[in-house]
């Protein structure tokens, strides 16, 4: 779901599929499912290049930079649209680190449509409600070509046995300008709801993301007429791909 509230209302949803990987089973997910591969060329696959720095390097490693190794007891959730038929595009990857019950830190990797990635490192986490967590960051990337630079963004995570709910809101001015989230029920990870994702659901998210996108932004700028904003240059360090410098992820890992 996502709702613009300034300047102009617009409001739209739709339906899609999204996993959750414990990062530490992908290689056994991969070995027990022919439909699915760990950086392997089946019908459905992840790929550790895929996500943060976007180097052949497993993504819990990566993850050590932000929000350091995983402790007894702890994991990693990586909340995602897996490649389907060697395509997806994720507008946001969230990596959460679990102890128990209990979440401790996480990651928002946002990717924009001009091809740059940044990551917003939550580590300081507000207990809100049952296995409900909130956390604040300013934002500090370009996504729309409708919003400028200034504003905060308010995160939302709600994490349970049988489903989640997770959401980023923009405020602006103690303005409320932005409301976006995910939600869905929990499947079980099996061969055959594989098979029905990959018949039934192709078009939820890994081929119609960005056909979704241009649209809306097409409705935005064409009939609302609402104000756009260039690409800035970025300039922060929590960007880890920028279209300009290829080489900077690779100079940032080699750093860590």
């Amino acid at each position: 779901m996502h709702e613009r509230l300034v300047p102009t209302s617009h409001a739209f949803s739709y339906p899609v599929t999204f996993f959750g990987f414990d990062l530490s089973e992908l290689s056994e997910i991969s070995r027990s499912n022919v439909a699915f591969g760990y950086n392997e060329t089946r019908p459905i696959n992840i790929r550790d290049r895929d996500y943060l720095h976007g180097k052949e390097v497993p993504v819990v490693e990566q993850l050590a930079e932000f929000i350091g190794p995983e402790t007894d007891g702890q994991r990693t959730l990586l909340i995602s649209s897996p490649r389907y038929l060697g395509r997806a595009f994720n507008p946001v990857n969230f990596h959460l680190r679990m102890d128990g019950d209990t979440l401790v830190a996480a990651v928002a990797e946002v990717n924009n449509t001009f091809g740059d990635r940044h990551v917003y490192t939550l580590t300081e986490l507000k207990k809100t409600g049952p296995q409900t967590w909130t956390a604040r960051k300013p934002k500090d990337f370009h996504v729309s070509p409708f919003n400028n630079m200034l504003g905060e963004y308010h995160f939302t995570f709600r994490i349970q046995d049988d489903a989640i709910l997770l959401g980023v809101d923009l405020h602006r001015d103690d303005e409320y300008v932005l409301k976006t989230w995910i939600r869905g029920k929990t499947h079980p990870l099996t061969q055959a709801n594989l098979i029905r994702y990959f018949f039934l659901h192709p078009f939820d998210t890994a081929l119609n993301s960005m056909p979704r996108i241009i649209w809306q932004a097409a409705i935005l700028h064409y009939k609302k007429r609402l104000q756009t904003f260039k690409r800035p240059t970025p300039h922060s360090p929590d960007t880890l791909i920028d279209r300009d410098q290829p080489n900077r992820g690779a100079a940032q890992v080699r750093e860590g």
